[in-house]
């Protein structure tokens, strides 16, 4: 390992009221929860995840579903502070968080106090090819469409070509995560809260309600938005885990 696989912010971990672990969408780094944890109360310690292939750990290539699953259950067992931890994955984040938490449940059952899936259907279903068919993570010009179509590429950058960088480690992502379907069993022991866009085509209620199959106790709510909750509306995000808490302590 060539870089620290998480960054922290916010409140002090040892003190803090809330400790979250997000794990970010396909592609992105740590510094993409950036604005996300600037909104957070302030008795929060964020922790963002930094997987293989990305910033410092750039040289380090992007492992299969079960390497960051691995990945990020070790950075749950690390983080620093005793207080409860919720992790929060985003968009294909959330299938990789969601099977973290699953193994942290058989190791660590007492660590994990709740999960939060992100503009993210539930992994029971496949990916929707209804709102526009999946590209493929190996044809470079019908990745890019899809990113851009969902508000994850920029226009600004969608013809870069410093994008090639990027383009692998997002297409090695949707390529760990794409095809899997997540078991309903074990079912987790923490509650789990679903949030989403009110005009992402990628998560309509049909989407979403297999959630419940993960969990006793679920939640699901909604933010003004589309797919990219996290970049379009940190700051919403933030605020609508605080209002829902109830859900977990």
């Amino acid at each position: 390992m060539t870089g620290k696989p998480y960054t922290f912010g916010g409140a002090d971990p040892t003190a803090a009221k809330l400790r979250v672990l997000l794990v970010p969408h396909a592609g992105a780094g740590a510094s993409s929860a950036l604005a996300f944890r600037r909104h957070s109360p302030e008795t929060w310690a964020v922790a963002a995840v930094r997987l293989p292939g990305r910033e410092s750990r750039i040289r380090e290539p992007v492992p299969d579903l079960s390497g960051l699953v691995a990945d990020v259950a070790a950075s749950a067992r690390t983080l620093p502070g005793s207080g409860p931890l919720l992790v929060v994955g985003v968009c294909s984040g959330a299938v990789i968080a969601l099977e973290a938490v699953r193994e942290l449940q058989s190791t660590d059952p007492a660590l994990v106090g709740g999960f939060v899936a992100v503009s993210q259907w539930a992994p029971d279903q496949a990916s929707n090819t209804t709102a526009r068919p999946g590209a493929s993570p190996t044809d470079e010009a019908d990745l890019r469409e899809e990113l851009r179509a969902y508000g994850a590429l920029p226009d600004s950058i969608a013809d870069d070509d410093l994008l090639r960088t990027y383009l692998p480690v997002i297409a090695a992502d949707m390529r760990a995560v794409r095809d899997h379907r997540a078991d309903p069993d074990p079912p987790l022991s923490c509650p789990v809260l679903v949030v989403a866009g009110e005009h992402d085509p990628l998560c309509g209620e049909d989407r979403l309600a297999g959630w419940s199959l993960y969990s006793g106790t679920t939640r699901q709510v909604r933010l003004p938005g589309g797919h990219m909750l996290l970049t379009e509306a940190p700051e919403q995000l933030a605020h609508r885990i605080a209002d829902n808490l109830d859900l977990f302590i």
